[in-house]
């Protein structure tokens, strides 16, 4: 109680706090009205023209540059239209990063529909049939986004073919059903048969990164919003963009924005110093990997974790694969669990690399071979062994 009245005698710096939140749809989206213009003109038929076309659009660009914010943003206008014009039209928003499975996808698309609909008992191809029939029942259009869909193609599951496929039997059919796919690189659809590909090539929307000029634009825009008047200077959002821009994340500029204003409360401050966005933008983990890290499975995490530990107590630059493989199972001994095999530790280590959270160098030697050596160049070590300890500790693993 005592913590909480000193703080609530204190005054904050934030007018509302919740507009640097990373889900936070702000009113408007500055420098993505080329992207929302376009999505309008190829959406536009769905409107004036119900059930008469099904939509399949690909979303690609870099992470933290506003791609799913700009497709939550379309999909508010997109309902709020329809709802003027009395159209039926549904949308969801799905992230298969975290919905891994064909199943567990439907699932969640059939319950924004029939909210009590029961989680088990169906097949896939159950509840897509299941699906079909509450849309035409309701006279429905749906438009599904499928956000990081790499991961759902990566499993090798069929339910892009089966969506994109859907009314290939009927004859006189209506369009119940559009999709927008979100990926990072293009070259992950290159996994599926030709025909989705080809039906997913016909329309393709790249989101460019932003330049230093428009980060400044975004989170000047967002501390307006959050921040009561005079708390920083342009100068000093200025070098927010400079630690931004270096990686392109715009979440990573939001963070250290409000992580410099916290500084400033807990020092009394008035104002945001040079001194609270230095500290502020310090040992902080990209978002991208913190999204990585929250859906990772325990094992991956805990062979993660080996890299982590092998690299702070080596005080090397570099690990072997060998030393992470040793490091690894003395843990899983400990936690008395089986390890994974090799080869798949070694797919754990290559997914790593894709993700941008290590970089393998592979060295070759005359007599031995070659030497796998595994560095973590951009991310801090102390905070991202904090980080994992924490996500394990929740799924009931104490390392």
């Amino acid at each position: 109680m005592e913590y909480f009245e000193e703080l609530l005698k204190k005054p904050s710096l934030f007018q509302d706090e919740s507009k640097l939140d990373m889900n936070y749809i702000p009113d408007r989206l500055p420098h993505r009205d080329k992207e929302l213009s376009l999505l309008s003109q190829l959406f536009l038929t769905l409107i004036t023209d119900p059930n008469s076309i099904s939509r399949k659009i690909l979303i690609t660009g870099k992470t933290g540059i506003g791609k799913t914010v700009t497709i939550k943003y379309f999909g508010e206008i997109l309902k709020k239209v329809s709802t003027e014009r009395n159209v039926a039209i549904k949308y969801v928003h799905v992230n298969c990063r975290k919905e891994r499975t064909s199943y567990k996808v439907l699932i969640k698309i059939i319950r924004v529909i029939k909210k009590n609909f029961p989680k088990r008992g169906y097949s896939p191809q159950d509840l897509l049939e299941i699906l079909i029939d509450f849309l035409n029942q309701q006279d429905i259009h749906i438009l599904i986004v499928l956000d990081e869909l790499s991961y759902l193609i990566n499993k090798g599951e069929d339910l892009i073919y089966s969506l994109t496929r859907i009314n290939d039997d009927s004859v006189n059919f209506q369009e119940r059903l559009s999709i927008i796919g979100i990926v990072r690189d293009l070259s992950c659809i290159n996994n599926l048969d030709y025909s989705t590909v080809s039906t997913l090539q016909r329309n393709i929307i790249k989101f460019s990164n932003y330049s230093k000029k428009q980060i400044f634009d975004i989170l000047k825009y967002r501390a307006h919003l959050s921040l009561k008047e005079n708390v920083i200077t342009d100068d000093l959002i200025k070098m927010i963009v400079d630690s931004t821009y270096l990686n392109g994340d715009i979440r990573n500029g939001l963070n250290i924005l409000w992580k410099a204003t916290k500084i400033a409360e807990s020092r009394n401050l008035n104002f945001i110093n040079t001194e609270c966005v230095r500290l502020g933008s310090q040992e902080t983990v990209p978002f991208s990997t913190l999204d990585i890290l929250k859906y990772m499975s325990s094992h991956k995490l805990l062979f993660l974790f080996s890299i982590v530990k092998g690299l702070k107590n080596n005080y090397e630059p570099t690990i072997s694969f060998l030393g992470i493989l040793k490091r690894y199972r003395i843990i899983c001994e400990n936690l008395e669990l089986n390890p994974r095999s090799n080869s798949q530790l070694w797919n754990y280590l290559q997914e790593f690399k894709r993700e941008s959270i290590v970089i393998i160098e592979i060295i070759s030697e005359k007599v031995k071979g070659r030497r796998a050596l595994i560095q973590i160049p951009e991310i801090n070590l102390l905070k991202l062994e904090d980080i994992i300890i924490k996500i394990l500790q929740s799924k009931g693993l104490k390392v």
